[in-house]
């Protein structure tokens, strides 16, 4: 036995220095692989002193050791404790970064969610960054229209220019149509990762979009029934045109309210 066992460590050492593989994916005689799922996995995020583990491709591997794991996460952007095949797969860099680290098991997926039909966890299973990826993309899109809508407004009032009074029009309309698919992905995503939990990061997010939604309707209705009414400012102002005024400048920290949370879910900055 004792001679099977000197081949076998024999093995894992050359196939991990000799063949290319940093990582020490073969164990020694005896040792069990530990095999990981989600909700075991995610325990192992750095924090309280834990280990800092990460699955990749069926793979967990261990970043404790890692500077660039140091508090968790890499780069701000990649948290461990979870699953990051689809994330590396879209990262700058390859999975030759995890050529470090030691693989120190392998990884499953949890049972199939039980309120995910088979034919939508079939779409996620093929396509895994519909999981998370669809919100944060669409959700762009609003935030920075209602932000620039607020800019043009400025630029008008200094200016005078009717370009960048029209151009302030036509983006918090734009955000008003783009929110639409922004809010589909967003709810999508809260029942399918979050499971309709509500925490307070959500809430806020919730609470400030129905905000930013109701400005942009009122500033809406207000454009089209007198289109001269920022024109005005320079002219004849009234009492609507500093009331429109108000309502676009306050589009800005509104998004910027819905935009924070947000970051705060993908990338939570408490430890």
């Amino acid at each position: 036995m004792c001679v099977i066992e000197r081949f076998y460590n024999s093995l894992a050492r050359y196939s991990t220095q000799d063949l290319g593989y940093n990582n020490n994916y073969i164990k020694k005689w005896g040792e069990s692989v530990k095999e990981f799922t989600e909700s075991s996995l995610k325990k192992f995020n750095g924090k309280d002193d834990k280990s800092v583990y990460i699955a990749y491709k069926g793979k967990v591997y261990d970043a404790t050791g890692s500077k660039l794991w140091k508090t968790g996460t890499h780069m701000n952007t990649h948290i461990s404790g979870r699953d990051l095949t689809a994330e590396i797969s879209a990262a700058p860099h390859n999975e030759s970064m995890l050529e470090r680290l030691s693989v120190i098991g392998t990884y499953r997926e949890d049972p199939q969610d039980e309120r995910v039909p088979t034919w939508l966890n079939n779409i996620l299973e093929a396509h895994p960054t519909l999981k998370r990826h669809p919100h944060p993309i669409s959700v762009h899109l609003p935030l920075a229209f209602m932000m620039g809508s607020s800019l043009f407004a400025l630029i008008f009032l200094f200016f005078g220019h009717k370009s960048f009074e029209s151009t302030s029009f036509y983006l918090f309309t734009a955000g008003l149509i783009s929110t639409i698919p922004a809010i589909f992905t967003g709810l999508f995503t809260w029942w399918l990762n979050y499971k309709l939990s509500p925490s307070i990061h959500i809430k806020l997010k919730i609470i400030f979009t129905i905000l930013v939604d109701l400005d942009a309707l009122i500033l809406l209705y207000m454009r089209l029934n007198n289109p001269s009414i920022l024109s005005s400012i320079h002219t004849t102002p009234h009492t609507s045109t500093y009331i429109y005024l108000i309502l676009i400048l306050l589009l800005t920290p509104l998004t910027t309210v819905i935009g924070y949370n947000g970051g705060e879910l993908a990338f939570p900055t408490k430890k």
